[in-house]
């Protein structure tokens, strides 16, 4: 193709333009005349440069467009391109533009074309519905030395989010009206101009005000903490000099938005003080949701990891154009490739949004959960969270709580596990539907495994009861150093949410019914590995808190569930952080072993067996034995059992499986007794049938038996 073949967009003078200090623009020449020129409305080209090296000079002398074009050009384009190539832009209608690069010397050879392949930029253009301070903000920061996410231009974008949600944000408002109680400990970080030290300051009953809270990582330990040796010296002065980075940046973040109080776990809790370290755990629900923003520190493994990281601020910052259209109207759009988006259906598979190691820590769960607003500092950029809006440094700018939940569970593209915009999803959802509800007209059923689902599956009143087991299936997924504290982590939104729902919670799951306990018994440690958890002493053996494995809820899977289990009494004592309890059903049971602890097989019931459970199946030669195929009927384990352990299939639900042809499914809880010659059981495991098998009359009858279950 000749060069007579594009529209020239500037004439022959390469001189490139000085970028003012002041917006609005910080384009060159022909970036200008490319604005004045093109219409969105069309397919067209144009000649934007003469060569690679003419775009590169402009990219490094200020040319906001130029720069992202030779940045993509330069780390994301497989193919090497000429520095004598030209850069030809195409209009792609109401999308934006295509960038290619076209060596002059293949052309002129005439070589092949296999060999004339065009290297192939995208850059999006979009208009933004932007409140009039974002557009200034955004502006200012084109001018900005942004080097590091602490710096004041990052400062006054957090501050412009902050201003548009307390000025328009009605939900945000509601939940969060008037200045709340303050925690029993809280750190007075002092005047904004940090002319004073910091203190420990215990406040009085009633006192209230505006404070901060902190969520980070401890890392094994922190170099700081109160304890009841310290208290006293706490409470008169804390050096900011003896915090780790991450305190002693969370105090300049609290200080510049002018709060005085500041809510960090180590140093407002006695860590020494059992008693004490009890109480104030189960008053988080009460610190996080009534604070006025959570800090989160996102990058850091440890608390001397700091927020703040070093970045170019521009590196991803859309660049402002003004287009004039054939109509001679102007438009504002915004300039972007993929990689300098925050949507998930943009940049998968960025390196910014690799997975946090904040993300994975099971107390955090509830930190994200209760929080109203969020503050987070990533690695490369800052974002924010509150009951309406998600705000990022990156295209789009805003996204809708609403549509940023809608689009995470339709998007349906490659995306890395962990990718913390799906953990946000998941967050924004649960806040939305169970912890600041906001009343809507249309009841929204969103479950997490619709495809499992058809309509009219369940009735209203047993989604939440679903929506729990999905929000206990992503809090086991997390790590945790004490496993003992596997009740009270969670316990905060629980707290939070009972008197929304209006149900009773307890162990890990809700009991205010036969229904909501029989839900609360369908849950599964998974079925690849068979037995390696570990039984933790917290609560009883039905509850998923008495496992230190992640669950998942096959139960929960099954359409138009039925009960097969009769739940006669839970009998139940214990704290908060260790519960103890014993739960009396009637259930069909059928007795088996264990085979070499990997295959397992349905035995003949004993002939002594006559009432109760006092016999023991036979266990001779002779006996009879049907195997059970791993594959038609999988087992999970929740502890190792060994070889030739007695085990006792107990009926629980039914129910049909969608995904698997409409077949019916039996599903049973796996139980050992507690000793031979009694009625308690213990839970070691849950089991998938399907219906004809487990009714199958080549099998030993079931039998229903009255049970206790510890």
């Amino acid at each position: 193709m000749s060069a007579s073949t594009y529209h020239l967009v500037a004439n022959t003078d390469k001189t490139i333009y000085t970028p003012p200090k002041e917006p609005p623009t910080m384009l060159c020449v022909r970036c200008q005349a490319l604005c004045s020129s093109i219409d969105l409305h069309q397919d067209n080209d144009f000649l934007h440069h003469e060569t690679v090296e003419e775009l590169r000079t402009s990219a490094h002398l200020g040319c906001r467009l130029c720069n992202i074009i030779h940045r993509e050009l330069e780390e994301n384009l497989d193919d090497p391109v000429s520095n004598s190539s030209r850069v030809v832009v195409k209009t792609r209608r109401d999308v934006g533009i295509e960038v290619s690069f076209v060596d002059t010397i293949l052309e002129m050879a005439r070589a092949p074309q296999k060999d004339r392949r065009r290297p192939v930029i995208y850059v999006i253009f979009s208009s933004f519905r932007l409140p009039s301070q974002f557009t200034s903000t955004l502006r200012l920061l084109e001018t900005s030395h942004d080097i590091n996410t602490g710096s004041e231009a990052a400062f006054r974008l957090a501050s412009a989010w902050l201003g548009e949600c307390l000025d328009n944000h009605e939900i945000c408002l509601t939940s969060s009206a008037g200045d709340p109680p303050l925690p029993h400990r809280v750190i007075d970080v002092g005047p904004i101009d940090g002319t004073a030290e910091i203190r420990l300051l215990e406040t009085c009953s009633g006192q209230v005000g505006k404070y901060m809270t902190l969520s980070h990582c401890w890392g094994g330990g922190t170099p700081i903490k109160t304890t009841s040796k310290n208290i006293q010296h706490h409470l008169v002065e804390i050096r900011l000099a003896d915090l780790p980075r991450t305190f002693r940046d969370a105090v300049q973040v609290t200080r510049k938005f002018g709060c005085r109080y500041l809510w960090i776990d180590s140093l407002c809790i006695i860590q020494d003080d059992r008693k004490d370290w009890e109480v104030e755990a189960t008053l988080m629900q009460q610190y996080y949701k009534h604070s006025f923003l959570t800090i989160a520190a996102a990058d850091g493994n440890n608390s001397e990891a700091g927020l703040f990281r070093d970045r170019n601020g521009l590196r991803n910052l859309p660049c402002e154009l003004q287009v004039t259209d054939i109509n001679g109207s102007s438009r504002q759009l915004y300039a972007y490739t993929n990689r300098m988006s925050c949507e998930l259906q943009r940049s998968s598979l960025s390196d910014s949004y690799k997975p946090s190691l904040l993300y994975s820590r099971a107390w955090v769960f509830q930190e994200q959960a209760l929080s109203p607003r969020t503050l987070t500092y990533a690695r490369d950029h800052i974002s924010w969270r509150c009951q309406e809006t998600l705000f990022h440094e990156r295209a789009p700018f805003i996204q809708r709580v609403d549509e940023f939940i809608k689009n995470d569970k339709t998007v349906k593209i490659i995306r890395r596990a962990g990718d913390p915009r799906s953990t946000d999803a998941t967050i924004a959802e649960l806040q939305r539907k169970w912890i600041f509800p906001v009343p809507s007209p249309k009841t929204s059923r969103s479950f997490a495994n619709i495809g499992y689902h058809k309509e009219d599956c369940y009735l209203p009143e047993d989604e939440f009861l679903i929506d729990w087991g999905d929000i206990v299936m992503n809090y086991t997924e997390r790590d945790m150093t004490y496993h003992s504290d596997k009740l009270i982590a969670i316990q905060g939104i629980a707290d939070a949410v009972a008197p929304i729902v209006s149900r009773t919670y307890f162990a890990g799951i809700w009991v205010e019914s036969m229904k909501s306990i029989f839900m609360g018994l369908l849950w599964s440690t998974g079925w690849r590995g068979s037995g390696k958890g570990q039984r933790l002493d917290v609560a009883p053996s039905w509850s998923w808190a008495s496992t230190d494995s992640a669950v998942t809820w096959p139960g929960h899977w099954l359409c138009r569930l039925e009960m097969r289990i009769n739940i006669l009494e839970l009998r139940q004592s214990g704290t908060k952080v260790k519960a103890n309890a014993e739960l009396v059903v009637e259930a069909n049971l059928r007795p088996a072993r264990t085979d070499d602890g990997k295959g397992y097989a349905i035995i003949n019931w004993p002939e002594e067996f006559t009432e109760g459970l006092g016999g023991e199946p036979a266990n001779d030669s002779s006996s009879a034995i049907w195997p059970l195929d791993m594959s038609t009927t999988p087992i999970s384990l929740d502890e190792s059992l060994g070889s030739n352990v007695l085990i006792w299939f107990a009926e629980v639900a039914g129910g049909d499986m969608h995904a698997l042809a409409n077949k019916k499914h039996v599903h049973c809880l796996v139980l050992v007794k507690c000793d031979e010659n009694s009625s308690t059981f213990r839970r070691v495991g849950y089991s998938m049938w399907e219906e004809a098998k487990w009714a199958s009359s080549e099998l030993p009858e079931s039998r229903k038996m009255n049970l206790r279950i510890l």
